[in-house]
This record gives structure tokens, sequence and C-alpha cells, in this order.
């Protein structure tokens, strides 16, 4: 068994988003074939750059606000209550397009 606050759990960097930070709840080899489990909070304005995973899917949830998903140059609307799942080598974005903050809770699982 294992328990992580999320409150007493340092941020690091948020790969592909330059200035944003993260909280990984979860790293690589908790779990069989997890990559990791992270909660990122984006303020308004903030983005992940488009970037793909050549052996990951991602799962995303998002806690509170709104934003825009991008996947393959298609753009969408999400918000509070949406899951979505980017496949491997999918190139994919994520913004916070609103005018509050937006919670995302997130993993990845090896395609393999």
């Amino acid at each position: 068994m294992k328990l992580v606050q999320l409150a007493e759990i340092d941020a690091g960097p948020v790969n592909h988003a330059s200035g944003m930070m993260r909280k990984v709840l979860l790293g690589e080899g908790d779990l069989p074939a997890s990559v990791r489990l992270s909660y990122a909070l984006f303020q308004p304005g903030q983005a992940v750059e488009p970037h793909r995973h050549e052996d990951v899917y991602e799962v995303f949830y998002l806690l509170s606000g709104q934003g825009r998903l991008s996947v393959e140059r298609r753009s969408m609307a999400i918000a509070a209550g949406s899951c979505f799942v980017i496949e491997p080598n999918e190139t994919h974005a994520l913004s916070n397009d609103g005018d509050v903050d937006m919670a995302v809770i997130y993993f990845g699982l090896l395609a393999d």
C-alpha cells in the first residue's frame, strides 16, 4: 500500500510547458506499465506546447476550470468533468483559455 498527499508533494516542472509546475503522485515503477500519475494547475493563458509520445497512452481528467485540447490539429473545448485519452503518436496540446485556474490530473500507460 502506498499513500500520498497532494499537499505534501513538492512541485516540479511540467514537460513541454515552460514555467508550469506539476506534482507527481505516482512515479515510474510505482505500478506496472504506468509512466506516472500527476496533478497540474494551469493558470489562465498557460499551455502545454504540441508534442507526442511514441509509446505512451495519456489519460487526462479535468477537475476544474475549462480549456482547449488540440489533437492532430483538431481543437475542441474541454471543461471540468472532461476525460480524454491521447493515443501513442498523436500530436496534442492543452491550454487554459478560461479566466480561472484549470486543474488536471493525468497519467501515462506504456503501449507495450
